[in-house]
C-alpha cells in the first residue's frame, strides 16, 4: 500500500523539491520487504501546485506522517488520522498538501460543514484563489448552495484557466440545481472577462440552454470584439453541433451567420463561418433560407473573395427558389468575372430560364452548354420546355450514350415520351407542363397535368399525364387523390411500360402514406403477377417480404 500512497502523495507534489532527508526508522531492512525508504523526487518536472503561492517542502519526518494519516483515513480511523492532521497543520501551517488531505478525511466522513468552515478559513488567511477551491465548491454543492458554489468556481477559473477542466462540469451541475443562481453569477463574471473564452462561452451556453439565445449572441459578439485568435461565436458552434439535437443546430447556424455578418472582424474569419453555415444549413434541407441568410452576411464582401462553391451554391439555392432577382444582383457584383468560375456559367442561364424559355434564355444556355454533360441536358430541357421536342430529342440521344451518366436515365425518359407520343401536337403542353413542374409553380403543373389526364385519349400520353398527376397530388400533401390515376393507369393500360411503375407507386402510397398494408400488397402482387420480369420487380419483391415479415400477413 505505501508505494501506492507515495506515487498519489507526489502526484500533487510542491513546486519546491520534497528534501531529502529521512528519518533511521525509514530504511529498508532485510527480510522485511513491505517496510519502505522515502524516494527522492527530482525537481526537474515537478506537479503544478494547488496553491497559488509556493509554500515550504514537508521534511521525511512529515510525509511520514502525512502518509501514515492518509492509511488511517482509508482504514476507517478518522478520527486518529484527524489529530495526527491537526498536529501536522501546527507545525506547517496552511500547507497545501495537508490541508488537501485534511478535506479529503472530512469528505469520507461526510462532514461538508467542516470542510467549508475549512476552506473558508484558509482561503482568506493565504489569500489564495486556489487552495482548497474544488473541495469547497464540492462541499458548497452537496449542502446545497448553488450560488456560493458557483461563485467559488468561477474565481478559481479566473485564477487558474486549467481548471476549467474541473470547473465547467461543475458549473453545469449547478446550473442545473439553480439556474437563476448560475446565470446571475456568470453574468456579473462573464462580461467583465471577455477575454476568458471558455468561461464566455460557457456563460454563452448556459444563456442559450435557458431561451435567451439573443443575450448569448450579444456576449460572444462582445468578446469578439476584442479579436481573440478563434472567435468565440465559432467555437460556441461547435459545441452547440456537438449535441446534435435541432434547437442546438439551428442555434449554432445563427451564430455563425453572425459571426460571418461581423464586419469588425476579418474576412478570414468571416468566409469560414459563412461556409460552415451554408454546409449544415444544405444537411438541414434549408437551403434556400440558409443561401438568403449568408449572401445578406457577406453583403459586403466581393463574390469574388467568396469560395467558387459556397458562391455556385448560394446561386443554385437562390435560382431554384426563384430569387431571380437576388441572383442577378449577385452576379453582377461579380461581373465578367463569373465566367472564370466553374458551374457559373450554367446557374446564371438557368436563372434567366426560370422566367421563361425565351429565345433569350435559350441562347444563353446553348453558350453554356459548352463542354457539360449537365449542360447539353438543361438546354435538351430548356428546347423541351419551349415547345420544340425534336430538337431536343436530338440532344437527349446525345446525353443518354453514357449509360452510368447522371443524366442519362432523365434523357431516356425525355426520349420515350417523345417518341411515344400520339397526338404528337399534344407535346408542347407536355413542355409547358415539365416547365412548370422544373420552376416549382405547384399550381400550374397540377392543373396543366389535371386538363391532360382529363382531356387525352387513354394511351401513352395519358399515362405519362397520369403518374405526374399522381406524383403532384402526393407533394401536395393529398395520397388519397394520387391513388386515383395510379390505378387507373394499372387497371386501364395494363401492356404499357409505365403500368408496373403505376402499381408499384399504388403500393407505395398505401404502405408508406395510407399505412394500409393489406391493400398495399394487393397492388405489389398485382405488379409481380403480371409482370414477374419488369425492370422494378426485385424492389417489389423484397418490400412485400418485409411487410410480410414484419406484419405477418
Amino acid at each position: 500500500m505505501i508505494p501506492r500512497l507515495a506515487a498519489a502523495l507526489l502526484g500533487v507534489a510542491l513546486l519546491a523539491p520534497v528534501a531529502r532527508a529521512q528519518s533511521p526508522g525509514a530504511q529498508a531492512r532485510p527480510g522485511r520487504p513491505f517496510e519502505y525508504t522515502v524516494p527522492e523526487v527530482q525537481s526537474a518536472a515537478p506537479a503544478p501546485s494547488p496553491s497559488q503561492h509556493p509554500a515550504a517542502p514537508l521534511v521525511g519526518a512529515q510525509i511520514e506522517r502525512l502518509l501514515r494519516a492518509q492509511g488511517l483515513r482509508e482504514a476507517g480511523r478518522f478520527d486518529a488520522a484527524h489529530d495526527m492532521l491537526a498536529a501536522l497543520l501546527a507545525e506547517a501551517p496552511h500547507h497545501p498538501l495537508v490541508l488537501a488531505e485534511m478535506a479529503r478525511l472530512e469528505a469520507d466522513r461526510k462532514q461538508w460543514g467542516a470542510i467549508e468552515r475549512l476552506a473558508r478559513g484558509e482561503r482568506v488567511a493565504t489569500r489564495d484563489s486556489l487552495l482548497l477551491g474544488q473541495e469547497l465548491v464540492t462541499a458548497l454543492e452537496r449542502l446545497g448552495h448553488a450560488r456560493d458554489a458557483a461563485q467559488i468556481a468561477l474565481e478559481v477559473w479566473l485564477a487558474s484557466p486549467a481548471a476549467g477542466e474541473w470547473v465547467e462540469p461543475a458549473l453545469i451541475r449547478l446550473d442545473a440545481a439553480d439556474p437563476r443562481a448560475v446565470r446571475e453569477v456568470l453574468g456579473r463574471g462573464a462580461p467583465a472577462r471577455l477575454g476568458h473564452v471558455a468561461l464566455v462561452r460557457l456563460a454563452a451556453r448556459l444563456l442559450w440552454k435557458h431561451g435567451e439565445g439573443p443575450e448569448a449572441l450579444r456576449l460572444l459578439a462582445d468578446a469578439d470584439a476584442l479579436k481573440p485568435s478563434t472567435p468565440a461565436r465559432w467555437g460556441f458552434a461547435e459545441e452547440l453541433l456537438f449535441a446534435a439535437t435541432p434547437r442546438d443546430t439551428s442555434g449554432a447556424v445563427d451564430a455563425l451567420v453572425e459571426l460571418a455578418a461581423d464586419r469588425a472582424l476579418d474576412a478570414a474569419y468571416r468566409l469560414p463561418a459563412a461556409r460552415r453555415a451554408w454546409e449544415i444549413s444544405g444537411r438541414r434541407r434549408d437551403g434556400h433560407e440558409g443561401a438568403l441568410r449568408v449572401a445578406r452576411a457577406l453583403a459586403d464582401l466581393p463574390p469574388a473573395a467568396w469560395a467558387p462553391d459556397l458562391l455556385v451554391g448560394i446561386v443554385h439555392a437562390l435560382r431554384e427558389a426563384g430569387d431571380t432577382g437576388d441572383v442577378r444582383a449577385l452576379l453582377d457584383r461579380l461581373g465578367e468575372r463569373r465566367d472564370a468560375v466553374p458551374g457559373l456559367k450554367l446557374e446564371a442561364a438557368l436563372n434567366e430560364l426560370h422566367d421563361g424559355p425565351t429565345p433569350k434564355a435559350l441562347a444563353t444556355l446553348e453558350q453554356a452548354a459548352h463542354g457539360s454533360v449537365e449542360g447539353v441536358f438543361r438546354y435538351a430541357e430548356a428546347l423541351f420546355f419551349a415547345g420544340m421536342p425534336d430538337s431536343a430529342a436530338a440532344l437527349y440521344r446525345l446525353v443518354s450514350n453514357d449509360p452510368a451518366g447522371p443524366y442519362t436515365g432523365a434523357a431516356l425518359e425525355r426520349l420515350f415520351l417523345i417518341e411515344d407520343a400520339e397526338p404528337r401536337d399534344a407535346l408542347p403542353a407536355f413542355g409547358r407542363l415539365a416547365f412548370a413542374s422544373w420552376r416549382g409553380d405547384r399550381a400550374r403543373s397540377l392543373a396543366l397535368a389535371d386538363s391532360l389526364y382529363h382531356g387525352l385519349a387513354r394511351g401513352a400520353l395519358w399515362a405519362q399525364a397520369a403518374l405526374t398527376l399522381a406524383a403532384e397530388h402526393e407533394r401536395g400533401g393529398d395520397p388519397a387523390a394520387a391513388l386515383g390515376p395510379l390505378i387507373a393507369v394499372g387497371d386501364s393500360l395494363p401492356g404499357d411500360r409505365l403500368a408496373p411503375l403505376a402499381l408499384q407507386r399504388a403500393g407505395d402510397l398505401y404502405h408508406l402514406r395510407l399505412q394500409d398494408d393489406a391493400k398495399a400488397l394487393e397492388r405489389y402482387e398485382t405488379c409481380l403477377t403480371r409482370y414477374p420480369r419488369a425492370w422494378n420487380a426485385s424492389e417489389v419483391r423484397r418490400v412485400v417480404e418485409t411487410i410480410r415479415r414484419e406484419r405477418r400477413f
